[in-house]
């Protein structure tokens, strides 16, 4: 459309749930008492909001607020956030490559040794009761970066585990799980609801570089992603429980193998 010229405007100050005017003067303002937020009409009969203004800004955050974001800033586990399980002489540290930095936690080289991180918070994983119109969350969001450390082979496949877990366990055949795990060395996602779960199939993923993971859950289906491939969404035994981030490994010989743990980020999106 050609620019239309602005000349004299009017101002209006309402709810959102009110019926907006037309047949105003184009440029005319009007301000939502309720949601902050400021509309401007651009032809005289319809509205479009500003974008984040200082007015509606708290507004804007509040519907897609990171819960939980990390970029291991501190060179250390933020002990109210944070918790790891480290075998024996396995290792754990803030470490950096090329300016990006990481944790990086290690098994010692003995069978059957782990190292796991574990989130302090717990989340609110219901997608039986998302967008139910009693409730303000819609979806839960988890992505976060991850690097194996040594051949994939190395990692004992029962204790692989990226993820949303209900306890704090290296045990991936627990029930209530939503998480990347590893099947004969490939790398799998599944769901795990009371001890019944549904899996995704294998994922072409070379492990040991940098990759970038995500897991959405909705009201009726969990979606994994990997560097940004969506996998086919899982609809059946999605499980409705406080579950904490879990990221870890076990070693399956006398190798030393271990996560670079890079950006995490989880979050709700949610209605108000």
């Amino acid at each position: 459309m050609a620019f239309i010229f602005v000349a004299t405007i009017q101002r209006w100050i309402g709810l959102s749930t009110d019926t907006k005017p037309t047949d105003v003067k184009v440029g005319s303002q009007l301000w939502e008492r309720d949601t902050k937020l400021k509309w401007v009409s651009y032809d005289g009969t319809n509205w479009a909001s500003y974008g984040y203004t200082m007015n509606s800004v708290n507004v804007a955050v509040s519907r897609d607020m990171p819960y939980l974001t990390e970029f291991w800033e501190t060179e250390a586990l933020a002990a109210g956030t944070w918790e790891s399980t480290i075998d024996g002489a396995g290792t754990e540290a803030f470490a950096t490559a090329d300016g990006y930095m990481y944790y990086d936690i290690d098994t010692e080289a003995v069978a059957d040794s782990d190292v796991f991180l574990n989130s302090k918070y717990r989340f609110q994983v219901r997608p039986g009761t998302f967008g139910d119109s009693n409730t303000s969350i819609q979806r839960m969001v988890l992505e976060f970066e991850a690097q194996a450390v040594t051949a994939i082979t190395g990692h004992d496949n029962t204790h692989f585990f990226l993820g949303l877990s209900s306890a704090k366990s290296n045990d991936i055949a627990q029930a209530n799980l939503i998480g990347f795990y590893l099947d004969s060395d490939a790398l799998k996602a599944k769901t795990d609801n009371a001890g019944t779960e549904s899996t995704t199939g294998a994922i072409t993923a070379t492990l040991t570089n940098w990759n970038k993971f995500k897991i959405v859950v909705e009201d009726t289906s969990v979606t994994f992603s990997f560097n940004g491939a969506d996998e086919t969404a899982i609809i059946t035994n999605l499980p409705d429980v406080a579950m904490y981030l879990v990221f870890g490994t076990r070693a399956e010989a006398g190798a030393a193998v271990g996560l670079n743990v890079g950006n995490v980020r989880a979050y709700y999106e949610e209605i108000l």
